[in-house]
């Protein structure tokens, strides 16, 4: 029987100065959607990507379409080896790459989606942070958070296995925690590499600005089976698609259930695209999980030589 593969794409956080040259200089099909994602933004994005600076490079509106790009040209490489996965998901903004490899969305209409959702989350006016909070006790952080929003919002944003969460809210209560937790030497909280309060209900305006951008957006049906951010279960209709991806932008992730989902599917390995965090996530989740991350082209040629 054929081995019964999950394409994972990471999301905002797994930017990195030097992302898809190697692809970038090994394939003409790199160069050629490198060169389709810089005329449809209208943004150097080779100039970020491969040269940075990383305080350039990790701005929500350059972030969010370098990641995409990348993480489309390892799962172009891939199908085009015959390598098919059997469902997709995406953390976050990888989503977006998730639903250009289901075939509900072309590489276009995806780079526009992400160049609008980048634009209304930058532009949200509220100074908003994120923290992962590690192996520290559950019922003690809902506890904290709880205590903390008496004073405005932080929240519980992404469920990521059972020893990693993520809190997304107002920065100096995100702050807070990070002092709280760091002085109890219980657990970690480290702050992440985001400009904004993600999945937070600080994000809702911008889920409204994006409302009409999905309605206007053409979803065909799907050819292989997404597992959604907001639900953890598998979308079949691209119906569902407008309002789950509106609701994506300030509701929890739903990561270990995600993978919980595809290893009782049957998921025999997962196959992480453009980072290494979900591979770490999934190990954490079910440590006899088989995971690979592709993240430089040696990575793929390895992978497709096997």
């Amino acid at each position: 029987m054929a081995e019964k593969i999950a394409y994972l794409f990471p999301g905002q956080g797994s930017q990195y100065v030097g992302m898809g040259a190697s692809f970038y200089a090994e394939f003409a099909l790199a160069r050629s959607i490198f060169a389709e994602a810089e005329e449809v933004l209208g943004l150097p994005l080779r100039k970020y990507c491969f040269e940075g600076p990383l305080t350039e490079l990790t701005k929500t509106r350059i972030a969010q379409p370098a990641i995409l790009t990348v993480e489309y040209i390892i799962y172009r490489l891939l199908t085009e080896e015959g390598v098919a996965p059997t469902w997709v998901a995406g953390h976050s903004l990888g989503e977006y790459a998730a639903l250009v490899a289901a075939g509900t969305l072309t590489f276009a209409d995806a780079l526009q989606l992400v160049q609008k959702r980048a634009e209304y989350m930058a532009a949200v006016p509220v100074d908003g942070a994120m923290a992962a909070v590690v192996n520290y006790p559950f019922a003690q952080l809902e506890a904290m958070v709880k205590e903390l929003a008496a004073d405005g919002i932080i929240e519980l944003a992404n469920f990521n296995s059972p020893t990693q969460i993520v809190v997304s809210g107002e920065k100096q209560l995100v702050e807070a925690l990070v002092a709280r937790i760091t002085e109890e030497k219980v657990g970690r909280a480290i702050p992440l590499a985001v400009q904004g309060a993600f999945h937070s209900r600080i994000m809702e305006p911008a889920a409204k600005r994006f409302h009409d951008d999905l309605a206007r957006t053409n979803f065909l049906p799907l050819k292989t089976p997404l597992i959604s951010n907001v639900t953890a279960e598998e979308v079949t209709s691209p119906d569902e698609l407008p309002s789950l991806l509106e609701k994506q932008i300030y509701s929890p992730v739903q990561w270990e259930a995600t993978t919980r989902h595809l290893l009782a599917s049957g998921c025999d390995l997962f196959l992480e695209l453009g980072g290494k965090i979900l591979s770490g996530l999934v190990k954490k989740t079910t440590a006899g999980a088989k995971v690979i991350s592709l993240m430089e082209a040696e990575d793929v040629k390895k992978y497709l030589q096997k």
